[in-house]
């Protein structure tokens, strides 16, 4: 029984290293040249200037993310603990780490203050994924509206005018 091995070889007369920018010629019997051109180890050029390459084939880009610039529109995905039990108790933990603080009824919005003392309704005790303004907005409508203000940066509620002196 014969066994052959085959494998490629190359003669050290014939074989050049490339260390440099230029070209190298490999000579090859009959005839026949290739050319061989070193690789430049120079990062790809990237397609805007502030994409930032974090591997081989992924960039990401170095500027504020919406949810960053639009504060409210922070996507949310929230199971309320135990202790939060008022609507109200419900405003004031999702806005702890938004940088937004609610703007209080008065005294004289006795509608206001009635409303958000009531009890958290359980199909609310956990809410998203949504935004923040979404989950803000669904505490309270239909029959009072969501203000915001981004120059003082606060919220506030107000009675919806389609429900003003409606009453059993």
């Amino acid at each position: 029984m014969m066994f052959g091995i085959t494998g490629c070889s190359t003669s050290e007369k014939n074989t050049k290293i490339a260390t440099h920018d230029t070209p190298v010629n490999t000579d090859l019997p009959g005839d026949k040249k290739i050319v061989v051109s070193p690789v430049k180890n120079t990062p790809q050029r990237l397609s805007h200037i502030t994409d930032i390459q974090t591997g081989r084939y992924s960039t990401v880009q170095a500027k504020p993310t919406q949810a960053q610039r639009q504060l409210l529109q922070v996507m949310i995905s929230v199971t309320l603990p135990d202790e939060i039990t008022t609507i109200a108790q419900t405003i004031h933990y999702l806005l702890k780490r938004s940088g937004y603080p609610w703007v209080q009824p008065q005294v004289d919005q006795l509608d206001l203050t009635a409303f958000f003392n009531k009890r958290l309704p359980e199909v609310h005790g956990h809410m998203g994924p949504m935004t923040l303004v979404d989950a803000l907005s669904m505490l309270a409508a239909p029959a009072f509206t969501l203000h915001k203000d981004p120059v003082q940066r606060v919220i506030r509620y107000d009675l919806d005018s389609r429900y003003a002196g409606d009453s059993l």
